[in-house]
C-alpha cells in the first residue's frame, strides 16, 4: 500500500552564491558573462583602480613622511638623553622629547595600517570566483559603477553545479507527517514532462509558512 503525497515547488541548484564587491568603482572589464564556467579565484570582474593606485600612493607618501618625522625624532631624544644623563637637561624636556618620539612611532604604525589597507582595497578591485560553477546571472555592464555598502549589489550569481539539483517542495500541514528524510521522490517538470525524475528527501524544514490560511513545510 503506497500514499503518495503531492507537492510543487520550483527546481533549484544545490548551492547558489551572490557575488558582490567590497569596494566602490567603474567596472573596467567584465571575464565572463551568462553560462560561462568558472573556477574558484577565476578573475571574473575588475574594477576601475585609479582611485585605488591615488590611495596607495598617498599611504605611501603619508608613511615615507612619517617614518622622518619619527627618525627626527629619535636624533633629538637621543640628544637630549645624552644631555640629561650628564646633568645638562632638564627631567621636563627629556620627558616631552621621549613623549614626541613615542608619539611619531605611533604615527608610523598608524599610516603602515593605512597602507596595508589601501594594498588590500586595490587586491579588492579584482573580483574573483569564490566557487567553481556555472554563472547563473550577470547584473553588470562595462561602465556600471558599484558601491561597497551594506547592500552590496550581487554582481554575478554562481551556482556550483546544474547537475545536482533541489526540488523546494511545498507540503501541506495535513501531510507532512508522512514525510520522512531519506524516503525516494518522484517528480516532473514542464519542459520535460514525459520524463519522471528521481530523488530523495533530504531536509525537512521546521519552519512552517502560512499563506491565505494554507500552512505548508
Amino acid at each position: 500500500l503506497d500514499k503518495v503525497v503531492t507537492a510543487t515547488g520550483p527546481v533549484e541548484p544545490d548551492t547558489t552564491v551572490a557575488v558582490g564587491t567590497q569596494v566602490s568603482g567603474t567596472i573596467a572589464s567584465l571575464d565572463a558573462d551568462w553560462n560561462s564556467h568558472v573556477k574558484a579565484g577565476q578573475t571574473i570582474a575588475v574594477l576601475d583602480t585609479t582611485f585605488l593606485w591615488a590611495s596607495v600612493e598617498q599611504a605611501q607618501a603619508n608613511l615615507t613622511k612619517a617614518n622622518v618625522a619619527a627618525s627626527a625624532a629619535k636624533t633629538s631624544l637621543d640628544r637630549v638623553k645624552q644631555l640629561y644623563d650628564r646633568n645638562l637637561d632638564a627631567q621636563a624636556d627629556y620627558d616631552t622629547a621621549l613623549a614626541s618620539y613615542l608619539s611619531a612611532e605611533a604615527d608610523v604604525k598608524s599610516e603602515k595600517t593605512a597602507l596595508d589597507q589601501a594594498d588590500i582595497n586595490l587586491g579588492y578591485a579584482t573580483i574573483q570566483a569564490p566557487i567553481s560553477g556555472i554563472i547563473l546571472a550577470r547584473n553588470v555592464d562595462v561602465g556600471q559603477i558599484v558601491a561597497a555598502s551594506y547592500n552590496t549589489p550581487t554582481l554575478f550569481s554562481i551556482a556550483n553545479s546544474l547537475y545536482d539539483m533541489r526540488v523546494q517542495a511545498a507540503v501541506d500541514e495535513g501531510d507532512i507527517s508522512s514525510i520522512r528524510v531519506g524516503q525516494t521522490a518522484t517528480f516532473t517538470v514542464d519542459a520535460y514532462p514525459n520524463d519522471l525524475l528521481k530523488g530523495k528527501v533530504s531536509q525537512i524544514r521546521l519552519q512552517p509558512t502560512d499563506s491565505s490560511n494554507v500552512v505548508e513545510y
